[in-house]
Order: C-alpha cells, then sequence, then structure tokens
C-alpha cells in the first residue's frame, strides 16, 4: 500500500495514513488476509522463524537422462549459517518493558517486556523433537526471571578478581573467557562455546551468577500437585511467551508504524513477597538466555551459583497495593473528570494577584503572564539589553485577531514588533517567528534550493510576459523615445558619485520616467497579475486540477514548497522553547490544552518565504503569488477526500512519566458521527515524557462528543498472577471468557465468569512465589473447555489461554470538554500577509520623505557638513506606513581598509592627551528636512509637530592633517530638560525606548535623567562609553578616535518642549568629551533651535 511508504517520523504521519485510507476505500491492512477490525488483537502461542540458528546445509540433487537410455544424477550440498541474537538483543528490537525501571509495582503483578521482532523468543532452538500438530507449546529460549538483590552473587574466583557487581548484579566479562571458563569447570553454566560462529565470542556480554536454589526454583520440574523434582523442565516457559498483533487503529492512535504490528511478549513467572516476614522492598529482572538448559545440564553438588548471560536488566520496588500503580496513579494525577481542562498558562500564583493588583501596570503584567506570556531578554540593534515579552505559537486563549499584522507581507522581522504601551515593553513574539522561519528556511538546503529555483522561474517568465504586454499596448513613437532616454541615462553615469557609501544619499527624482523596468506603473501592474497566474499554474497537477501529493506535479519545486510549508503548518523542526517559552506552564504530571495562534504560524511562513527576494527589493509580488496559490490549496475541497486539507488549530500537551514508560499510549479524540476526517493530526515527543498531540478543531463538546480519551496501549496489557486473592496458602482463580471464534461480530467482552479459591501449592512455589505457569494453564484451559463449550474451541492448553487469564483490566481517563463559546468563536487555519505595499507607487510623497530622511544625517567622515536640500513641493504630505529605520552608512575606514598605523601591533596612540575637543555635534529630527549653519554653529528642528520625535545626533570626529589619535574613554551628551512646560528646557524629561547607535557599535549609549541640583536647571544625559568592560588603560586600539569618525545615535520618541516661548529659542547642548584615564573632560557646545516646519 503506498501509505506503508510514510515513516513514523514524517510530521503528517497520521494524516497522511488516513488520507491514503479514504482515498483506497480501506484500511491500510486491509490487503492482508488476516486484517483486524479497529481495537482487535490476534494472539499466537508462538511465531517461530522457518529456520532456527545454527549451522544449515542446502542440498540439491538432478537425474539426467541421456538419449541412450543410461541416466545419471548431480548432486550437489553448501552449508550456511543461519544467525540470530545470543549474547546481546538488538537495541532496535526492545520495545518496552513493565514495570518501568525504577517504578512501583504491586506484588501480584507479573513483569513482562514487549519485542518488537516477533520472531525474536523463538529464533534459536530448545528442543530437537518435532512438535505435533495439536502441540500449542514453543519453549523460547529467552526467559524474565524476578531476583531479590541478595539472590545474585559475586563468586570469589579468578574470572571475576578484579570485578564487580553493577546496579542490577551483572557483571561486564569478555564472551570467551566467561565459555572457557565454564568449560574448565570453574563456573556451572550449561552455555557452550560455538564453534561454528567463533566471532560472537570476542564481544563483551553481562552475566549474572544465581544462587543456586534461586535457579533449581526456576527450572526444576513442578508436578500437577505442586511437588517438585530435580530434573529441570523448561516446558512451563513454553506458556510464557506469546505474540500480540494490534489493529491498525490502535497504533494510529499510538502514530506507530503500521508495519510493525506483531509484537512478542515474555512473562515473568515470580511474584512479590506474599508475607510480612518478607520485607517489600527492590527486585531485579533479567531477561536471560536459557540456551542449554536441559535435563543433561547438572549442576554438581558443591556448586553454589549457576552462570548465565543476561541480555537486559531493570530493577523496580514492590508495593503492597493491588492496582497497576505506576499507570493508574499517574493517570489520576493528570486529570479526572471533575478537575475540568487546564489551558497552558503559568499557575494562577504567578499571576493571579497581579491580574487584581489596582496598580494598571501590574494588572497589565498579570494579563500579559495569564495569556502565556514570558518576560524575556531582548537585545537591541544596539547591542543593548533590555525586557520583551513573548510567547510561542502554543496560547491559552482563542487566537486574537490582528488585522494590521495579517494584512502585508514583511521586509523585516522588525515590522512584526509590537509596543505594548501601558508596561513599555516590546512583543517579541510574531518578529521572533518570522526571524524563526527564515533561519530555518535558510538551514534547510532541499527546501531553499527549491524556493529559489521556482522564484526565479516565476520572476523571468512572468517580467518577459508582462513587458511583451505593455509592448504591445504601446505605439512605435513611445518605443522609440523609451529607447533614447535610456541613451541619455547611460551618458549621465559618468556624472554619479564617486564614493558607494554616498549612493544612498542620492537625489531622488520626485517622478519615475516610464520604462520597460519592473518600477514602470503600467508593467508593474501586469508583473503582479502574470506572477499570480504563473505561481498556479506551477501549482497544478499534471493530470488536471491542484496538486495534493497523491498525483505528479507540473512543478517538482513547487511540490517540495508545498510540502515543507505543510510541515511546517504542523510545527515541524520548531524546537521546543519556541513552543514552551515558560516551562512553568506545563508542570510534571499534567496535562494542558492550547489553541495555536494563526498570527504567529503566518509570520513564520513569511519569513520562511521571504528568502530568494533578490531582485524586487522591498516588495515581493513574487512572495506573494506562492502564498496565494498555496491559500488556494488550503481552502480547497479535495474530490478524492470530501474536505480540505486539515490544518492544526488546537491540541494538548502531556508530562508524565507514563509517555516515556509507554511509548505507545493511545490518544481517542472521536469525531462527530458522519465526520471521516483524520481525528488526530498528529503526536509526537517534545522530550521523553512531554507528548504533543495536534487537533484541527475546537477544544469543545460538540466537536469532541466522547471527549479525549487516554489508554493503555493494548500490547502494553499488564498481567497479573491472580485478579483475585493470592497468598502462600491460596490463590483464586479467577476464569474470564475467552473466545476464540474468528467472527468479531460473535465476541464479547472477557468478562469474568466464576472466582475458584485453590490451594496455592499446585499453582504457587509459596517460598520465592515461583507460579507454575503449566498448571495454571491447564487449569484455565479445562474450566474455559468444560464451560464455554461452543465458543471456545482451542485444542490444548497454550501461552495464549494463559496470557488472557493473567490479562490486567486495561486503564483509560476521558476527559470531556465544555460546550462552546459563543462569543469567542474559533474558525480554521487562514493564510494571510497576502498584500504586497508598492511603496515605489507612492509617488512624491514617498520621495520627498525618502530625501528628508537621507539628508538629515551627516555623509562625510570628515567636518564637512551635508548642504540643504531644496524642496520642489512644500506641502505637508501623510504617509501610509514608516519606513524601516535609517542606519548611517559604514564609515570609510571599514570601506577603504584600515589606516597603516594600526599595521603594528605595538603601535600605541599619542602619550599627551588633546588640548581641544575632537568633535562636533549637530542635532536634527528623523523624517524632517535638515538645515544647518554653514559655519556650523547652529541646527534646527521642527516644534509644530504631533507628538515625539525621533533626534539624530551627529557626533563627528574633526579632521586633523596630522592623523593624531587619542584614546577614548566616554563621551557624555547634557540636554536641557524642563518637566514644567518653561522655556529653560529643549525637551520635556525622557521616559522613551532608549537610544541606539546608527552605525558604531563600539560604544552603547545609555541614557540618565538626574534630579537637577539646587540653583541648577535639570538635563537630560546620555552617555556614549565602550561596549567593552576593560579598563580605560588596557583599552584596545578599537576606543581610538581614528578609528571612531563617527559617533551618531538615535534618541527616539523624544517629548518636545512646545511652549509657546520657546519658539525661536536656540538652546545649548553641552557635550564632555573624556580621554585614557583622566576624569578632566573636554567641552563644546552645540546649538539648536526650535522653529516652526516651515521655517525649517
Amino acid at each position: 500500500m503506498p501509505a506503508l511508504n510514510f515513516p513514523p517520523s514524517d510530521p503528517r504521519y497520521l494524516v497522511k495514513i488516513h488520507d491514503s485510507e479514504i482515498r483506497h476505500g480501506k484500511t491500510i491492512a486491509s490487503a492482508d488476509d488476516d486484517a483486524l477490525a479497529p481495537d482487535e488483537q490476534r494472539f499466537y502461542s508462538f511465531y517461530t522463524p522457518a529456520l532456527t540458528a545454527g549451522l544449515r546445509t542446502i542440498s540439491v540433487s538432478q537425474v539426467v537422462k541421456a538419449p541412450g537410455g543410461s541416466n545419471f544424477t548431480l548432486e550437489g550440498s553448501q552449508d550456511f549459517k543461519i544467525t540470530a541474537p545470543r549474547f546481546h538483543i538488538p537495541p532496535a528490537d526492545l520495545h518496552s518493558v513493565y514495570p518501568p525501571s525504577g517504578g512501583t509495582f504491586p506484588v501480584k503483578m507479573l513483569p513482562y517486556v514487549v519485542l518488537k521482532d516477533p520472531h525474536l523468543p523463538w529464533e534459536r532452538s530448545m528442543g530437537a523433537s518435532a512438535p505435533t500438530d495439536q502441540d500449542r507449546v514453543r519453549v523460547p529460549w529467552l526467559a524474565l526471571w524476578v531476583f531479590q538483590p541478595g539472590e545474585l552473587l559475586l563468586p570469589k574466583i579468578d574470572l571475576l578478581a578484579k570485578s564487580a557487581l553493577s546496579e542490577t548484579g551483572t557483571v561486564r566479562l569478555k564472551c570467551k573467557d566467561f565459555l572457557n571458563a565454564g568449560a574448565a569447570g570453574l563456573v556451572p553454566t550449561p552455555l557452550k562455546s560455538n564453534p561454528n560462529n567463533p566471532e560472537e565470542e570476542d564481544t563483551e556480554a553481562d552475566f549474572i551468577f544465581a544462587d543456586i536454589k534461586v535457579f533449581q526454583a526456576f527450572t526444576q520440574t513442578y508436578a500437577s500437585d505442586g511437588s517438585s523434582s530435580s530434573p529441570i523442565d523448561m516446558s512451563p516457559y513454553g506458556y510464557l511467551a506469546h505474540v500480540r498483533k494490534v489493529g491498525s487503529s490502535a497504533l494510529k492512535a499510538a502514530a506507530a508504524s503500521l508495519e510493525d504490528d506483531s509484537f512478542s511478549v515474555v512473562l515473568a513467572n515470580r511474584t512479590g513477597p506474599l508475607t510480612a516476614q518478607q520485607p517489600l522492598g527492590k527486585a531485579v529482572v533479567h531477561l536471560v538466555s536459557l540456551e542449554g538448559l536441559d535435563s543433561a545440564f547438572t549442576p554438581a553438588q558443591s556448586s553454589t551459583f549457576v552462570g548465565l548471560c543476561s541480555l537486559y536488566s531493570w530493577t523496580f520496588r514492590y508495593t503492597s497495593q493491588d492496582d497497576q500503580v505506576e499507570f493508574e496513579d499517574a493517570l489520576r494525577i493528570i486529570g479526572t473528570p471533575s478537575t475540568g481542562v487546564e489551558f497552558l498558562r503559568p499557575p494562577k500564583e504567578k499571576w493571579m494577584d497581579l491580574v487584581n493588583s489596582s496598580d494598571p501596570i501590574k494588572s497589565r503584567v498579570g494579563k500579559r503572564l495569564r495569556d502565556g506570556y514570558s518576560l524575556t531578554k531582548y537585545r537591541t540593534l544596539s547591542g543593548d539589553e533590555t525586557l520583551a515579552v513573548q510567547r510561542g505559537p502554543l496560547i491559552p486563549t482563542t487566537p486574537p485577531i490582528n488585522g494590521p499584522l495579517n494584512r502585508n507581507i514583511h521586509l523585516f522581522s522588525s515590522q512584526l514588533q509590537i509596543l505594548d504601551s501601558q508596561v513599555g515593553l516590546v512583543d517579541n513574539s510574531y518578529a521572533s517567528a518570522w526571524n524563526l522561519g527564515k533561519t530555518q528556511a535558510l538551514a534547510d538546503e532541499k527546501f531553499l534550493n527549491a524556493l529559489v529555483r521556482l522564484r526565479t522561474r516565476i520572476y523571468l517568465r512572468a517580467l518577459l510576459q508582462a513587458k511583451s504586454t505593455v509592448m504591445n499596448q504601446e505605439g512605435p513613437k513611445k518605443i522609440l523615445d523609451r529607447l533614447i532616454s535610456s541613451v541619455d541615462s547611460v551618458l549621465n553615469l559618468s556624472d554619479a558619485r564617486k564614493f558607494a557609501k554616498e549612493k544612498w544619499f542620492n537625489e531622488v527624482p520626485p517622478e519615475r520616467t516610464e520604462c520597460l523596468s519592473l518600477w514602470d506603473s503600467a508593467l508593474r501592474t501586469q508583473f503582479k497579475q502574470v506572477a499570480s497566474q504563473e505561481a498556479s499554474i506551477l501549482g497544478n497537477a499534471i493530470s488536471g486540477g491542484l496538486y495534493d501529493e497523491a498525483n505528479g506535479p507540473v512543478s517538482t519545486d513547487w511540490a517540495v514548497v508545498l510540502a515543507w510549508t505543510l510541515d511546517a503548518l504542523y510545527l515541524s523542526n520548531i524546537s521546543w522553547q519556541h513552543l514552551l517559552m515558560e516551562p512553568s506552564s506545563l508542570p510534571d504530571n499534567s496535562i494542558r490544552f492550547f489553541y495555536v495562534d494563526p498570527t504567529w504560524l503566518n509570520a513564520y511562513l513569511d519569513g520562511a518565504l521571504s528568502v530568494g527576494n533578490h531582485v524586487e527589493g522591498d516588495q515581493d509580488s513574487v512572495r506573494a503569488a506562492l502564498k496565494i496559490t498555496l491559500q488556494t490549496f488550503l481552502n480547497t475541497v479535495n474530490p478524492a477526500l470530501g474536505y480540505i486539507p486539515q490544518i492544526p488549530i488546537s491540541g494538548c500537551l502531556i508530562r508524565s512519566s507514563i509517555v516515556s514508560h509507554f511509548p505507545d499510549l493511545s490518544i481517542i479524540a472521536d469525531r462527530p458521527a458522519g465526520d471521516t476526517q483524520a481525528p488526530i493530526l498528529k503526536r509526537t515527543n517534545l522530550a521523553p515524557d512531554i507528548l504533543l498531540v495536534l487537533f484541527d478543531r475546537p477544544l469543545t463538546s460538540v466537536d469532541f462528543p466522547d471527549g479525549i480519551r487516554i489508554c493503555q496501549p493494548p500490547h502494553q496489557q499488564a498481567f497479573v498472577a491472580s485478579n483475585g486473592k493470592i497468598s502462600v496458602d491460596s490463590i483464586d482463580m479467577v476464569y474470564k471468557r475467552i473466545s476464540t471464534d474468528p467472527d468479531s461480530s460473535s465476541n464479547v467482552m472477557m468478562e469474568r465468569l466464576a472466582t475458584v479459591p485453590e490451594p496455592a501449592k499446585p499453582l504457587l512455589h509459596s517460598d520465592y512465589g515461583i507460579v507454575h505457569a503449566k498448571n495454571i494453564a491447564q487449569k484455565a484451559f479445562g474450566y474455559l473447555k468444560d464451560t464455554l463449550k461452543t465458543s471456545f474451541s482451542e485444542l490444548a492448553p497454550s501461552a495464549t489461554v494463559l496470557a488472557l487469564h493473567f490479562s490486567y483490566t486495561l486503564t483509560r481517563l476521558t476527559l470531556p470538554l465544555s460546550a462552546p463559546d459563543p462569543e469567542h468563536p474559533v474558525n480554521g487555519f487562514q493564510l494571510t500577509m497576502l498584500e504586497v505595499q508598492d511603496l515605489h507607487g507612492m509617488g512624491t510623497g514617498y520621495n520627498q520623505r525618502e530625501q528628508a530622511v537621507k539628508t538629515s544625517v551627516f555623509s562625510s567622515d570628515e567636518n564637512t557638513l551635508p548642504q540643504a536640500q531644496t524642496d520642489t513641493e512644500s506641502e505637508t504630505v501623510s504617509y501610509p506606513t514608516p519606513r524601516p529605520p535609517y542606519f548611517a552608512p559604514l564609515s570609510k575606514l571599514l570601506l577603504t581598509g584600515p589606516r597603516t598605523y594600526i599595521s603594528a601591533s605595538t603601535e600605541t596612540p599619542t602619550a599627551n592627551m588633546p588640548t581641544d575637543t575632537q568633535y562636533v555635534l549637530q542635532v536634527y529630527a528623523l523624517g524632517y528636512k535638515s538645515f544647518s549653519d554653514p559655519a556650523g554653529a547652529e541646527t534646527r528642528i521642527p516644534r509644530d509637530v504631533d507628538g515625539p520625535l525621533n533626534l539624530v545626533f551627529g557626533l563627528q570626529r574633526k579632521s586633523r592633517p596630522d592623523g593624531a589619535s587619542y584614546l577614548l574613554q566616554a563621551v557624555s551628551v547634557h540636554i536641557p530638560s524642563d518637566l514644567s512646560g518653561s522655556s529653560a528646557g529643549l525637551i520635556l524629561g525622557y521616559t522613551g525606548p532608549g537610544a541606539s547607535m546608527a552605525n558604531n557599535i563600539r560604544f552603547m549609549p545609555q541614557i540618565q535623567c538626574p534630579p537637577a541640583a539646587a540653583g541648577t536647571a535639570s538635563e537630560v544625559i546620555i552617555n556614549l562609553s565602550p561596549r567593552s568592560r576593560t579598563p580605560a588603560e588596557n583599552l584596545l586600539k578599537s576606543c581610538e578616535t581614528l578609528m571612531n569618525k563617527d559617533l551618531t545615535y538615535v534618541l527616539r520618541q523624544v517629548p518636545i518642549n512646545k511652549a509657546a516661548s520657546t519658539l525661536n529659542v536656540v538652546f545649548d547642548i553641552i557635550v564632555k568629551e573624556y580621554y585614557g584615564d583622566s576624569q578632566t573632560a573636554l567641552t563644546s557646545t552645540a546649538r539648536v533651535k526650535l522653529v516652526n516646519i516651515a521655517d525649517l
């Protein structure tokens, strides 16, 4: 079946399996004649391979008849080896053990081990006689033995002189040394050297040395009356191993491979202490090899121990409780129907008091924590550390609708930052998602290559077709004019600015001339339309219609991009620290429900699909075209399935030891009647004890009519020596209805038929708690044969009869969900961020603002100031969106290479301190026309503006013909401030988001607002200090003035003093420079005048 090609590690494994079943009109297992109905199991007493391990010979003979009548025979033979595990179990074959390592366990329950290989217990032969057709028992070569710690010894022999017992009582030895000691009579052991496979004896393995009395209790012959005799009898162990074949629905509920549907189970045959005189405590379980154990093996009378090979071992502790403690207690702790549904958020004690606080800021922070946010460190672009709030895609509330963020595609992650003005913190949730999507797209080479090829194909085809359409719409004269204009443009190239860094300050013409470039309005419109059409074509299947992963794609690159995108919507490759931002939201032994934030997913996809935009710059029509095609796929009903693609919108997280102890834990979440979609979209382990489950519907009783059920996996069902009372004197034989009729319609629940107290001796070795498996199987078989008659047709006692007799009731937890809330509806996932904002289509408004921004910052690294530009338009223009923050160009030093003075590592700056200031300061308002006095004495900033301003403090190093360099310790800028609004202050204090370096990240700005001293005016101080924490005398050359020609920084959201008395007032800003280890400042003054915009 095609679905069998889906590995369980596929993020959409469950959905692909389900869709494949619907397409083929049958279950995956229905091709098998032995297919099981949902939730059924089939038991086999044994599952022997065709050939067991050992040396085998194949012989061939052929009789040849000659035409003359004489015949002759050709014969040939060849030896070959069948290999099987002997001293080690492959880790991949071990599925699970119970009780779990370190767990607790009732005394009357029987440990067991589940193996993925159904043949493994019988891959080595334990007898030469051929069984009859009615024989239902095959003795395995594996057995599970339980020991008390004192029953495993460390004999005083030379072989073990330098050895010590491990926690489970094993000793690590070389197999050859152990076998040689056995052959020499130093260690009584049934294992012998195998000359046909000597290489396996060169490895190391774990061996145990069991007390001889315990060994005899495990192996001696027990009659039907419970009496024992010395000959070794391994036949009871044929009842302690069986095979279970599990139905596909149970495997799907566990997200397990449908190919591995058969498991072999090996039971232990020893209970815990049954008397008060036998203390409860630690027990050790060993999966031992029975190879060589038969009536011929007889340890010497003087032997005190027997050496055996242990293939796997673990420990647990006994408890006096009768229940299946480990699983049932875990379910009780996780939750019961009375506790209701708890969502993924921190404990109430962390936010309840804050929410109820009368302080609005504390209340706001508490509400943020209640909604799943965490306080995180946030480093700004300038390197400053501050706080931010952030949460991942899993949220405890119904998904919010954020219209502005979901409208346009985004060019930078900072466009997705949200400022919480009430608490002054930035919400980085969606910005982080955008960055994460882009990072993971860049890291996935297959996806990256496919996306770039797809983008290139769409871009080239759309551009050519758009040009052709525009050309056909124009007349010959217009085409000729365009060619003449192109020639003029080429001739004017020689007038371009010389320095590459000054390209950012080139004059932007108010209107663009029409040409066949991507920015021509007519061609741009055509390009967008054709790009969407081309992406739609590539999203189709060869056979017609949309490509849906079950048909052949027109573009294999689109198939890769679509698969990666769908996997991303299933939270694939998103690490746990992004999924679970606050660890306290998911405490131990808990289940927490959540919704998936669609805006977070859209931001993640927007960042991923932004990769490869090499041509369009601040527009990305190809990305929008790809997302529109993806939206069409997500909103279109698949005709073969009858529903649209399933996308997760909710889910739950389970954190408990049962997740690690029961890897195939069943999660059942049935849909309403008549709904054929997959009930569970994904389940995966985020950690050994954390399980993530995703659904595609709201968490309501309407969408989950039977609630959510957590059930013990059927092939990990527990076993108990008696479902009634058990003691050293008696044991209750609890007989259950066991049907052998293959017709599932005639099967009924395994209800109790009768409880018959029996003497303990025939069924139990009370001294050691050894269960007489053979006697119990015969008793159960006889009762069922006499009682059920027609519905029980088994011919002889078997391992399956004993397994069902010992089986313990499967434990289940049901979590009911609440009714829908009409005030908070939850809709399916919708792809957003589809629009392209054509910034080049804004006309003169865009150009005017670009010019104002670019001329407001220094363009030279020397003490020369840019001249004021003349605007062609003076009216105020309203811009629809803010541009990304402006950053000053790189200094000329970085473009031209290091100066010669730093070529030698031993060179030091000038020893003397400077006698005059080395920097000049001018202040501008970002986004407004700059003004500077030709003499450099004064700058102007507007006062008649709405809201605060972003001020650019341009600190430029003065030109020095002598090339002297000094060690700069710090720079402080003192801005006059007055909270009262008088004319004494340029600004009204400062409580904004802070300052950031425009270009030079060697220095870091820090803000101080000290109280005014008596008789002095208040001020706001911005200190520029080296980012390095090295003392001044050890500062690197990176702090020399020659290396720091530009110290420009931006102070954001500055409240300007707009009092009437401040109009045309000139304010002095003091600049203090500190050099070397001197505490004496060199002081200069920058003059700033407050004017109206018209006077800039």
